[in-house]
């Protein structure tokens, strides 16, 4: 399965974070992401039905588009995710104890952290990548001052982020970014405005330097 995360964000590294009330527009907004060349979606588990969705998405993924969950933050969390589907695992914090289940299952996890200790103790207990959360308390030239000692850390900054900033984060290191309602609005996927989701897509996607 890491194969498959790896090349999502090589395609584009950018991941859309699926945070709603429900799942209600949950699978619709992800097949959008994906239109929109968004190919590395979460449906984070504090969405009611975050399970069944993953399953359905899972069943339709398109091309390099993968599903996976997020705000995992238990042993049990982890196994209900893999169980459903889910090709890769996003912690808010880092737990041991998700990290050893994933990687039990042979699943990737992108696990939560901000302090250099934090970020690199994950790091070394095998996480695959590391979410930078809150992003947007530090800013790109925190990316760039961990990297100078740690420059193997493949860090993806989570929590505010919109398209205006990608360019910055990719110059400062990180590795992908992630996007939650400036990508993902739960008024547009009410609405049912797909077409708006896909431009939002496209937008994040091309805002990546190539």
């Amino acid at each position: 399965m890491t194969g498959a995360v790896a090349a999502a964000l090589a395609a584009t590294p950018v991941i859309g974070i699926i945070r709603l009330p429900d799942a209600t527009g949950a699978v619709e907004a992800a097949e959008a992401l994906w239109r929109g060349g968004v190919h590395a979606v979460e449906v984070t588990l504090t969405t009611e039905g975050a399970a069944d969705a993953i399953r359905a998405l899972r069943d339709r993924e398109q091309g390099s588009g993968v599903v996976g969950a997020g705000s995992v933050r238990t042993a049990a969390d982890a196994r209900h995710a893999i169980a459903a589907g889910a090709r890769f695992l996003v912690t808010p914090t880092f737990q041991p104890a998700v990290l050893d289940t994933a990687r039990a299952e042979g699943v990737p996890v992108m696990c939560g952290g901000l302090t250099p200790t934090e970020l690199d103790s994950a790091a070394q207990a095998g996480a695959d990548y590391l979410k930078l959360f809150p992003a947007s308390s530090v800013g790109p030239g925190y990316v760039r001052e961990l990297l100078a000692p740690m420059p193997d850390l493949k860090i993806i900054p989570t929590g505010g982020v919109r398209a205006d900033h990608v360019a910055a984060w990719a110059s400062a290191g990180a590795c992908a970014v992630a996007a939650g309602s400036a990508l993902v609005s739960a008024h547009l996927v009410a609405e049912g405005d797909w077409v708006e989701l896909t431009a939002r897509a496209e937008r994040f996607a091309r805002a990546w330097p190539r």
